[in-house]
């Protein structure tokens, strides 16, 4: 029985291996002191003038990469590395050597912020009023009072030009505000917005530009709604069904007792399938967040959580397998070639079902969570077949004495 969970796992790792990208480690690092945060003073607006090396020299720094969470996290001593923040409410307000990558609530640049390299940010509100070079951002509301020294591409609901960007700007968007010195007379850099390069948006509809706010070229694509074609059902069915045939295929191939207890499991044990279904992401996330507070186990951490998003992503295609199993044991179908045809009609049927309004929405979460609770109560072994493994071997490690 063990053998055939080992088996369940290594088609796991298959599919994980096919799919795992490079990640980035990051040192875990929760407190540091500045020697005094009024030393720090703001570069020249020329990046060919930074001297690092100058400004560092008579302050104490993280001269490596640095990973945060919490609930409110305030950077205010300098990072020369990478930083890496997740957190409900993030205050960077001093200087970081690298890039930053923030998943937040909030995001705020301050004046004393500065980051020499590439902010990504994902975060419904983001405020930069302090220096940044390049911005990458994925937000609602972006708010950029400071200078950004090269460009930004960000996709947000709302953007407000309060302050200096000092090449182009790459955006999505529904709304673009220029402050204008009556407007805002708090912006850090400049009196008004100002885009030095090229404007490149796309949006609904066009967006009045106010005269010298950009002094590049203002480029506009409109965003148009298209609704569904039949080609893009096609694909999203075809997908399913390609996904549902190679699992199948693969169970069939690797590990055939698996796939004959799916429906069996679903029938017999549907409480502990559905509570592994639920429980499992609980677990998974809690895990994630403390081993990437530990630090050095943040790579597992990585690995733990493309784990869970690789089984949630088959759980649907394992949950058509474990019906099409009770139907066919109902119809009495034993042939392979009968339960692969009839595997397909039954996941065409589950894809449908799926389109409908309001209900599949529903239908695919409960789909989601049976087909995870089966695929995690087959890998993880129970006490009796624990029990019977350890009896097994206490047996042959008798005989071979003998």
């Amino acid at each position: 029985m063990l053998k055939n969970k080992f088996k369940i796992i290594i088609i796991l790792m298959i599919i994980i291996m096919s799919l795992m990208i490079p990640i980035v480690r990051a040192e875990n690092e929760t407190s540091a002191e500045v020697t005094s945060n009024d030393d720090v003073s703001l570069i020249s607006e020329d990046p060919e003038a930074i001297n690092a090396e100058d400004i560092f020299s008579e302050m104490d720094i993280k001269e490596e990469d640095v990973f945060l969470t919490g609930d409110n996290v305030t950077v205010d001593y300098i990072v020369d590395g990478n930083l890496f923040v997740f957190a409900n409410n993030v205050t960077i307000d001093s200087q970081v050597g690298g890039d930053v990558f923030v998943f937040a609530n909030n995001v705020n640049i301050s004046n004393n912020g500065y980051i020499y390299s590439n902010l990504f940010a994902i975060a419904p509100t983001i405020t930069i009023s302090g220096s940044v070079y390049d911005v990458y951002a994925l937000s609602k509301d972006v708010t950029i009072n400071g200078y950004i020294y090269r460009d930004i591409k960000i996709s947000a609901n709302t953007l407000n030009v309060n302050g200096y960007i000092s090449r182009n700007a790459f955006v999505s968007v529904s709304a673009i505000n220029f402050a204008t010195a009556s407007e805002d007379e708090n912006a850090t850099v400049t009196s008004k917005g100002i885009i030095k390069g090229n404007l490149n948006y796309s949006s609904s509809q066009e967006i009045s530009i106010p005269d010298g706010a950009v002094e590049g070229t203002t480029n506009f694509t409109e965003m148009k709604k298209s609704a569904p074609t039949i080609q893009s059902y096609l694909l999203s069915l075809g997908g399913f069904l390609t996904t549902v045939a190679i699992l199948w295929l693969l169970c069939l191939w690797i590990t055939p007792k698996f796939l004959q207890n799916t429906g069996t499991l679903l029938t017999k044990k549907p409480l502990p399938v559905i509570g592994y279904g639920i429980l499992t992401p609980i677990v998974v996330i809690i895990a994630f967040v403390i081993l990437l507070i530990i630090g050095i186990t943040s790579n597992i951490a990585l690995l733990g959580l493309a784990l869970l998003f690789i089984l949630i992503a088959i759980s649907s295609a394992i949950f058509v397998i474990a019906i099409n199993n009770l139907i066919c044991n109902k119809l009495k179908i034993e042939k392979n070639v009968g339960k692969f045809g009839l595997l397909l009609v039954s996941a065409a049927i589950l894809w449908l079902i799926n389109l409908i309004p309001y209900v599949g929405s529903w239908v695919s979460f409960i789909t989601s969570i049976l087909g995870l609770g089966i695929l995690v109560k087959s890998i993880i072994p129970s006490k009796k077949e624990v029990d019977k493994e350890v009896s097994k071997k206490e047996k042959t490690e008798k005989k071979n004495k003998k």
